[in-house]
């Protein structure tokens, strides 16, 4: 793992983050953790260890550089996969109260492993949000972050009802988040919230954007409506 903890250290100095050695060391064995169980699962495509350093460790890091977490702030990774971007966020951030979401009961085993053998804190759920979105997850959330889960309109009607007024959804795009922004004007209008930021991140950028007033009780609708017919 020495490149890929020369890798992340350079890249994160690029972006005015530094690390020290026991976080480094961190991220490095979870990223063990993730080849290891990928022998036997579909977790990611990304093994390169210089890859897999900037594009799930450093961009998901890169959130700390763009917005103020609060200390203990509440946070869900929505549809997190292999723990990505919430659990390099908790290395870096020990103090959040971090979430881990995802419909794959293997997926959210594997993290519920991984974590409890790095000994490190957090709720990891096997859940889908557009249903706990509406029960006991509504409006408990300072901050959703997702990377690689859907287009910006489904994305908005499943995380913005997991944020209480004023908290933040960050969304980590490609190159083609421009285009889904112009898209996603409708879902923001009637789910009321507003972009406040944009920050590159690769070759795509994570897109802020802030939950400005309480979620009407139609939304979330059921996921089959939010696929067939996005706002």
């Amino acid at each position: 793992m020495i490149l890929f903890k020369k890798t992340l250290a350079q890249k994160l100095e690029s972006i005015g983050l530094k690390l020290n050695e026991t976080v480094l060391d961190r991220c490095a064995a979870y990223y063990g953790h993730v080849l290891e169980a990928n022998k036997h699962q579909n977790l990611t495509r990304i093994t390169d260890e210089a890859q897999a350093a900037e594009q799930h460790f450093a961009d998901a890091m890169a959130l700390c550089r763009v917005i103020e977490l609060p200390i203990g702030c509440r946070i869900i990774d929505m549809g997190t996969g292999a723990g990505f971007p919430g659990v390099p966020l908790k290395f870096l951030r020990g103090d959040i109260d971090l979430t881990l979401l995802d419909a794959s009961g293997k997926k959210t085993e594997f993290i519920k492993n991984a974590l409890a053998d790095m000994n490190v804190q957090a709720h990891v759920i096997c859940g889908r949000a557009e249903e706990l979105g509406r029960q006991n997850l509504r409006e408990s959330f300072d901050m959703v972050v997702s990377r690689a889960v859907a287009s910006l309109p489904m994305l908005l009607e499943l995380g913005v009802p997991l944020l209480r007024t004023g908290g933040t959804l960050a969304a980590w795009k490609g190159e083609t988040f421009k285009q889904e922004l112009k898209e996603a004007a409708t879902a923001m209008q009637k789910l009321g919230c507003a972009e406040t930021g944009r920050y590159t991140a690769g070759l795509g950028a994570i897109l802020l954007i802030q939950k400005q007033k309480p979620t009407q009780e139609f939304y979330p609708r059921r996921f089959s409506k939010i696929k067939s017919s996005p706002l």
